[in-house]
C-alpha cells in the first residue's frame, strides 16, 4: 500500500470512501466520480496527496476537517455533485491547493471559505445558487488569477479587495446582477477578462475600474445598457467589446480613447444613426458588428480612420443608403448589410475597396448597382437576391479582377434582355449562383436565366413586325435599343407597327417605290435607316425622322441628288452609290459640301451620274466634276467638244503613221509569234514585184542534203524558190549573180553549216542579203542553224546578226512552222535570170521566164 501512487475508483457504486485508502500513504492519485457517495465523513490523511476527483458523487455534505490530512493537495475537484454548505474552515489546512472546482453544486453561503487561501490559483462556482459573494471579495487570494461565477444568483457587486489584484480572468454571466458599485474592480489592476454578459445591468459607471486598469476583453451583451457613453474612460487598453443585445440607442462618444479595440459587437441594440468621428480613436479596429438595429443613417466620415477594418455587418437594420460610409474602410474584406432598406448604390461604392472579397445585400430594396462595385478587384461573392434589381452590367465590375466572383440574383425582377447577356458567355467573369429566374420580358417571365440561350435574350417579340426579324442590342452606354430587321420580305410599304425603344431599322432589298408618314409616326426614333436595294425614285423629306442620322440610300432610282435631305437632317453617315443620279448645275452646291464633309457621305468617291445636259459628264464619278462640268457655258462647252475632236483626230493620224510605218514589222511580229495562226502567211505588198519568195544560200557541199531534206518542203508548202543550179545561166560573173538572186527573192534563206562558213561565195551571199535588209528596213534573211557551228569561228558581221535577231536551228519543236511564218505568200511561176534589163532599171542583169 505504501508504493500505491494512483487509485481509481470509477462507476463502483461505491457509498463511502473506503477507510482502508488511508493507509496508502504515498499515494498521489485519487479518482473517485461515478459514485454514490452522500457525504465525506472523517478525515482523508494522505500527506502526498496531489490530486483528488471527486466528481459526479451524489455528495451533499462535506465534514470540515476533511480535508485537513491531506496537506499536499493541489488540484481538488468536486463538481457536479449536490454540495449546499460549506464549512468556514474546509480548506484552512489545505495550504497548497491551487486549483478547486465546486461547479454544478447547491451552494448558496460562501462567506469567507476561501480566505487565506495563498496558492489558490483557479476557482470555480459555476452554476450554483450563491446570491452574495461579499465575504468572496473581501477573502484574501494573492495568486488567484481565474475566477468561475457564472450561473449563479448574484445581484450585487461591490468592491474587490485589493489583495486579489493578480486576478485575471473574472467570469459572471448568467447571474442576476443588476448593480455593480462603484470602484468594483478598480482594485483588479491586473484583470484581463471580464465577462458580465446575461445579467440584468443598467448602467456602469465610469469609476468601476481604475485608471490603470489593463483589461482587455469585456463582454457586457445581454444586459439593459442604454447608454455607455463615459464607460470606459478607464479601459483604454480593451481590445475585444462586446455590447450587443442591450438597449443602447447611442454611442457617439462611447468610444473615445480606445485606440487599442479591434473587435466590437454592437448588434441587436437600439441605434438609429452612426455619426461622423464616432471611431476617431479607435484606428485599430478590425471587426465591426452593427446587426439588428434600428440604424438609419451612417455618416458619410464615421469610418475615415478606420483603414484596418476587414469586417463590417450592419445586417437588419433600417439603412437607406450606404452614403458612401464604406469607402475609407481600405483594408475590409467582408461586407454585410443584408435586410436593410438601401434603395441604391453610389456609382463607385466599393472604388476604394480592392481587398473586398464577400458582399452581401441582400433583402434590400436595390433597383439600380450601376459602376457600384468597380474598384472590388478581389470580389469572389456577391449576394444581391430578394432586391428590385432588373439588370447587372460587366461595367459595374473592376474591369480586371482577381478573382471570379459568384452573384446570387435570385428574387429580383430581371430584365432578360441583350444587356445581360454577357453573364451567360462561357469566358464570363463573373458567374451566376443558385437559380435566378426572368421578371421580364413577359415572354420569358419566370424562365431560369441559368436555362436560356443567347438567342433567346437577343430576340424581342415586343410589337415586332410579322415579316421582320427584331434584337435587343445594346449601345455603347449600356443603354438598350431595338434593331429591327425586315430586309428581303418583298415589302412594298413600310410597316405601321414597331417596337418602342427602336433605334435601327434595316428595310433593304425590298419593293418600295414611295415613302409616306408611316414611318415617321411608327418609328420617330430611330436612328439608322437603310432603303438599300429598293425601288425609291424620290424621297419625302417629311417621311425620314429628325432622329435619324445614318441613312443608306445606295441601289435605288433616284435621279437627283438629295441635298434638301442633307441640310435638313443632322447625318453622320450617308450612302448614295448606285442610284442614275442626273447631275446637272443644281447639284454643285451639293458637291461644295461634300467637299467640306466627305466623311458624311461614306461612299461619296463611288457616286456616279447616269445622265446630264452634258453628255461628257455621264458615267463619271461625281467627286471628279468640276463646276465648269456641272454648270458649262456655251463656249466652252464647244471648245469643249473641239478639243475632244481634235485629240481624237491626232490620235488616229498618229496611228495610221506608225502603221504605215511598221507595217511590215508588225505583220511579220504577229506571223513570229503565231497570233494569225489561220492563215499560213501574209500577203506581201512590199515586195509585190519580186519574182521568187525565197532565195536558197547554201554551201555546194550541202547541196545533197539541202535538196533532199529542205527544197521539197518548201515546195510543198507553195512558197517559189531560188537556186544556182534551176534558176541561174551561164555566162556571167559570179557576184553580178548572186546580187540579182537576193535582188529577185523576198527572203534569202542561209542554210549555216561548217561549209557555208569556210566559202567565200557563201559569205557573200550573206553581206549582200544583210546589207539589202538595212537599205529597205526589212527583215529578209532567213538563217537555219544546221550544225553545232559556234559562233567563234563565225565572221564578225555574222555572229553580231546571229546575236540580235531570232534565228532557226534545224530539228527544233515546231521548225517547219516557224520556217513558214518567216516566209511571204505569193503564188507565182517559176523564174530564171536572163540577159534582159527590160525587167529592171538599175541592174545589169535581169529576172526573166525560164
Amino acid at each position: 500500500m505504501r508504493r500505491l501512487r494512483t487509485v481509481l475508483l470509477r462507476s463502483t457504486s461505491l457509498q463511502t470512501v473506503p477507510s482502508a485508502l488511508n493507509k496508502a500513504v504515498g499515494l498521489k492519485y485519487l479518482y473517485i466520480y461515478k459514485n454514490n457517495i452522500p457525504a465525506l465523513k472523517g478525515a482523508l490523511n494522505l500527506p502526498d496527496l496531489i490530486s483528488l476527483d471527486m466528481r459526479f458523487n451524489n455528495i451533499m455534505e462535506v465534514d470540515e476537517r476533511y480535508f485537513a490530512g491531506c496537506r499536499g493537495l493541489r488540484h481538488l475537484l468536486l463538481s457536479n455533485n449536490k454540495i449546499v454548505h460549506l464549512a468556514p474552515n474546509m480548506f484552512k489546512q489545505t495550504k497548497a491547493l491551487r486549483v478547486l472546482a465546486l461547479d454544478n453544486n447547491r451552494i448558496k453561503v460562501i462567506n469567507s471559505v476561501f480566505d487565506n487561501m495563498r496558492a489558490l490559483k483557479r476557482l470555480s462556482l459555476r452554476q450554483n445558487m450563491i446570491t452574495d459573494i461579499e465575504g468572496l471579495l473581501k477573502s484574501y487570494m494573492p495568486n488567484t488569477k481565474n475566477i468561475d461565477l457564472r450561473k449563479n444568483n448574484i445581484g450585487v457587486i461591490t468592491e474587490f479587495a485589493s489583495s486579489n489584484r493578480r486576478i485575471k480572468e473574472l467570469l459572471l454571466s448568467s447571474n442576476k446582477i443588476t448593480n455593480i458599485e462603484p470602484g468594483a474592480f478598480r482594485a483588479l489592476e491586473g484583470l484581463k477578462l471580464l465577462d458580465l454578459s446575461s445579467n440584468q445591468i443598467s448602467y456602469l459607471n465610469e469609476s468601476i475600474f481604475g485608471a490603470n486598469s489593463s483589461l482587455e476583453y469585456l463582454n457586457l451583451s445581454q444586459n439593459r445598457l442604454t447608454s455607455v457613453n463615459g464607460t470606459f474612460k478607464n479601459t483604454r487598453r480593451i481590445r475585444d467589446l462586446n455590447l450587443s443585445y442591450n438597449r443602447i440607442t447611442t454611442i457617439t462618444d462611447a468610444f473615445t480613447s480606445l485606440t487599442s479595440l479591434k473587435k466590437l459587437s454592437l448588434k441587436y441594440n437600439l441605434l438609429t444613426h452612426v455619426p461622423d468621428d464616432t471611431f476617431n480613436d479607435n484606428v485599430e479596429l478590425l471587426q465591426i458588428d452593427m446587426d439588428a438595429n434600428n440604424i438609419q443613417w451612417i455618416g458619410r466620415t464615421t469610418f475615415q480612420r478606420l483603414s484596418t477594418v476587414t469586417d463590417f455587418r450592419v445586417r437588419n437594420n433600417n439603412l437607406i443608403s450606404l452614403n458612401g460610409s464604406v469607402r475609407p474602410l481600405l483594408s475590409i474584406k467582408y461586407f454585410d448589410a443584408a435586410f436593410n432598406e438601401i434603395g441604391y448604390l453610389e456609382k463607385g461604392e466599393f472604388e476604394r475597396n480592392k481587398f473586398l472579397e464577400f458582399i452581401s445585400l441582400m433583402g434590400n430594396n436595390i433597383s439600380n448597382v450601376e459602376g457600384a462595385f468597380t474598384g472590388a478587384v478581389s470580389l469572389k461573392g456577391l449576394g444581391l437576391a430578394g432586391n428590385h434589381i432588373e439588370r447587372i452590367r460587366r461595367g459595374d465590375f473592376p474591369q480586371d479582377m482577381k478573382a471570379t466572383p459568384q452573384v446570387i440574383l435570385d428574387h429580383n425582377p430581371l430584365l432578360c434582355d441583350c444587356r445581360i447577356a454577357w453573364l451567360m458567355r462561357q469566358d464570363s467573369e463573373v458567374r451566376l449562383a443558385r437559380n435566378p429566374t426572368c421578371g421580364n420580358p413577359p415572354w420569358l417571365k419566370g424562365k431560369s436565366l441559368n436555362t436560356l440561350t443567347k438567342e433567346d435574350i437577343i430576340s424581342w417579340e415586343d410589337g415586332c413586325p410579322q415579316a421582320c426579324r427584331c434584337e435587343c442590342r445594346e449601345d455603347s452606354l449600356g443603354a438598350r435599343s431595338i434593331a429591327v430587321n425586315c430586309s428581303s420580305a418583298a415589302l412594298k410599304e413600310v410597316p405601321k407597327r414597331f417596337p418602342r425603344g427602336m433605334n435601327e431599322l434595316d428595310l433593304s432589298d425590298n419593293l418600295l417605290e414611295q415613302l409616306d408618314s408611316t414611318l415617321k409616326m411608327g418609328a420617330p426614333q430611330v436612328q439608322v435607316l437603310s432603303f438599300r436595294d429598293n425601288r425609291l425614285s424620290s424621297l419625302n423629306l417629311s417621311a425620314i425622322p429628325e432622329t435619324v442620322h445614318s441613312l443608306d440610300l445606295r441601289g435605288n432610282r433616284l435621279a437627283k441628288l438629295p441635298l434638301v435631305l442633307v441640310d435638313a437632317l443632322n447625318l453622320t453617315s450617308l450612302w448614295l452609290s448606285d442610284n442614275p443620279f442626273d447631275c446637272d448645275c443644281s447639284d454643285y452646291p451639293l458637291r461644295q459640301w461634300i467637299e467640306g464633309r466627305h466623311h458624311v457621305i461614306t461612299d461619296a468617291s463611288r457616286i456616279t451620274c447616269a445622265g446630264s445636259p452634258d453628255r461628257l459628264v455621264w458615267h463619271r464619278y461625281f467627286l471628279t466634276l468640276e463646276q465648269e462640268h456641272l454648270c458649262p457655258t456655251p463656249s466652252s462647252q464647244y471648245a469643249r467638244y473641239l478639243l475632244h475632236a481634235l485629240v481624237v483626230l491626232v490620235a488616229f493620224l498618229a496611228l495610221s503613221a506608225m502603221y504605215l510605218y511598221f507595217e511590215r514589222q508588225l505583220k511579220e511580229w504577229l506571223h513570229s509569234r503565231g497570233i494569225f495562226g489561220c492563215l499560213q502567211c501574209l500577203v506581201e505588198d512590199v515586195d509585190a514585184e519580186q519574182l521568187f519568195d525565197v532565195f536558197l544560200s547554201f554551201s555546194s557541199k550541202d547541196a545533197a542534203w539541202v535538196h533532199e531534206q529542205i527544197l521539197p518542203k518548201i515546195e510543198t508548202m507553195g512558197f517559189s524558190y531560188c537556186t544556182y543550179e534551176r534558176n541561174f545561166k551561164g555566162g556571167f560573173l559570179m557576184h553580178d549573180i548572186i546580187r540579182e538572186a537576193v535582188a529577185c527573192s523576198r527572203r534569202t534563206l542561209l542554210i549555216l553549216t561548217k561549209n557555208f562558213l569556210e566559202s567565200e561565195w557563201c559569205r557573200l551571199e550573206f553581206r549582200l542579203a544583210h546589207q539589202r535588209t538595212l537599205q529597205d528596213n526589212v527583215n529578209r534573211l532567213v538563217v537555219v542553224l544546221v550544225d553545232d557551228t559556234t559562233t567563234v569561228t563565225m565572221d564578225e558581221d555574222l555572229q553580231l546578226y546571229i546575236r540580235a535577231s531570232n534565228h532557226l536551228r534545224w530539228g527544233e519543236p515546231n521548225f517547219w512552222e516557224r520556217l513558214q511564218h518567216s516566209f511571204p505568200k505569193r503564188q507565182i511561176r517559176r523564174k530564171l535570170i536572163i540577159e534582159d534589163r527590160k525587167h529592171s532599171g538599175a541592174n545589169n542583169t535581169a529576172c526573166g521566164d525560164l
